[in-house]
């Protein structure tokens, strides 16, 4: 199915708006949740049930869409496609299988906490299984929808459920822990049968087959592996981050789980959709000269890195207004509030390298090296891993997050090293990096500013703060900038 540049633009643009709607409905729901159970030994057995649950899916959500929507573009044997799903989805339904009857031995092996904390985990684990099984299994829809040009319906179909699970836990006011997950998974219901009758009657068909023999099959298998070790990294590290959290005290995994779902809306709606962005442009710059490219990697590095910086320094602005606003309601006390600010403030700085970094990979896709990638995010798992667990007795969750900017650190002069050693620097760096140095005074010099006006300026009501503050950041971090004479302001201006 073509589509022209209108249809495109209108799919690219909804989108962008279901998907900033979806993100929003997410931390509103989160502001719920924090409100009824605060921070307790409940919320901490759900996460560490969902981050069970949800191990072995997320090994294979990213490699199933990489892997069949070529097969469907190119109408590979439609056996060896069912098959391909079959075999994927049977091994990892066993191993679920698995977890779930080993259950109450995994959580003594893996956590030491008291007996409640362990009983909850067990009493929480099947309802947190369904409530992944289902979006995973519609990892295989989302790929057809990519392959006939709808991008727009699996993401409404999303934002419906959540609507339907918010209306709900809004209807209730007062719920349980597992009152909660039976909404979620009324809502993973919902989302899964409207999904699967809106395809199916697009075309979408599966039939399960284990065409063992077929050299597709076989093709398609070669290709899924590569992508388990790949995601495998990062879900490993999560993995660890949520042990490390688990037995460092109660409370410590749920606060750590609330820094993670406001990280993840800033890497959606900004780190992700810049990278998405700039990709086809830095594609097109090669076919002219990889001086040209690394120009506009370089010009775009420097952009980025400068958003990603205002967003630092408004965030330790207005972040603790933000987080009470959002979260410091009903059960969720001032100290856990702060708590999730620091956290997120340890975050977000560290998201400056990982802007940097995440495109100098591009680059590297560019190029077709994907090699020098996943041997770089090896290492830096390896190295965030390590850090964590020397840094978590000490500093508690606040050690874990260290651990990752201290890896992102680690990552970004590698993968720099690397591309030297593989393309070497076909422009001179001396200006890249001054540029780079002139962001990050500017980013000090706005949080130090920022934080002496609300020592001056105190006692105010919070959302005047927050509103104050926040634009108190941006004006010191851009007169900044200009003062310094940075390049950012031409960069974003020029077009390549």
């Amino acid at each position: 199915m073509k589509i022209n540049r209108t249809g495109a633009a209108v799919q690219l643009s909804g989108m962008m708006i279901v998907t900033l709607i979806t993100q929003f409905l997410s931390i509103y729901k989160s502001a719920i949740i924090a409100a009824n159970f605060g921070v307790s030994v409940e919320m901490d057995a759900y996460h560490f049930a969902n981050n069970l649950s949800t191990f072995f899916l997320t090994f294979i959500g990213t490699g199933v869409t990489t892997v069949i929507i070529p097969a469907y573009v190119k109408k590979l044997d439609r056996k060896a496609i069912d098959s391909f799903i079959t075999i994927i989805f049977g091994v990892v339904g066993i191993l679920l299988l698995g977890v779930y009857i080993f259950r109450g031995q995994l959580v003594e092996i893996l956590v030491d906490r008291d007996a409640t904390f362990n009983n909850f985990v067990c009493e929480f684990m099947m309802l947190t299984m369904w409530i992944q099984i289902l979006p995973a299994i519609l990892s295989v829809t989302t790929a057809y929808y990519q392959c006939i040009n709808h991008f727009v319906i699996p993401k409404t179909v999303l934002m419906l459920s959540n609507v339907g699970i918010i209306a709900t836990l809004v209807l209730y006011k007062s719920f349980t822990v597992q009152q909660y997950l039976l909404v979620l998974l009324g809502g993973a219901f919902f989302q899964f049968i409207v999904d699967i009758l809106i395809v199916v009657k697009l075309g979408f068909r599966f039939r399960p087959a284990l065409c063992l023999k077929s050299p597709v099959l076989r093709e398609m298998l070669k290709i899924f592996l590569p992508t388990i070790f790949s995601t495998g990294i990062y879900k490993i590290n999560t993995m660890v981050d949520a042990l490390l959290s688990s037995n460092i005290g109660e409370g410590q995994l749920t606060i750590l789980s609330y820094a993670d779902n406001i990280v993840g809306m800033i890497n959606t709606l900004i780190i992700g959709n810049l990278t998405i962005y700039v990709y086809p442009k830095i594609v097109e710059k090669v076919r002219i000269s990889q001086e040209e490219c690394q120009r506009s990697l370089w010009r775009y590095s420097i952009a980025f890195h400068a958003v990603v910086c205002l967003i630092v320094v408004g965030f330790v602005g207005c972040g603790r207004e933000f987080i009470g606003i959002l979260y410091e309601h009903g059960r969720f006390t001032a100290k856990a509030a702060d708590s999730v600010y620091l956290c997120m403030c340890i975050y977000v700085f560290g998201q400056q390298t990982n802007i940097i970094r995440d495109l100098i990979y591009r680059y590297f896709y560019t190029n077709k090296n994907t090699k020098s990638t996943v041997a770089n995010g090896l290492i830096t798992s390896i190295t965030n891993i390590v850090v964590s667990i020397i840094l978590v007795k000490p500093l508690g969750v606040y050690g874990i997050i260290l651990g990752t900017v201290i890896a992102g650190v680690v990552s970004l002069v590698m993968i720099t090293l690397r591309m030297r050693s593989f393309f070497g620097f076909l422009i001179p760096m001396r200006k890249i990096i001054m540029e780079f140095f002139k962001t990050e005074i500017c980013t000090i010099v706005g949080i130090l500013i920022v934080l002496l006006a609300k020592v001056l300026i105190p006692n105010i009501n919070i959302f005047v703060s927050f509103f104050l503050f926040g634009m108190i950041s941006c004006i010191v971090y851009v007169l900044c900038l200009f003062l310094l004479r940075s390049k950012v302001i031409d960069y974003v201006k020029k077009k390549d």
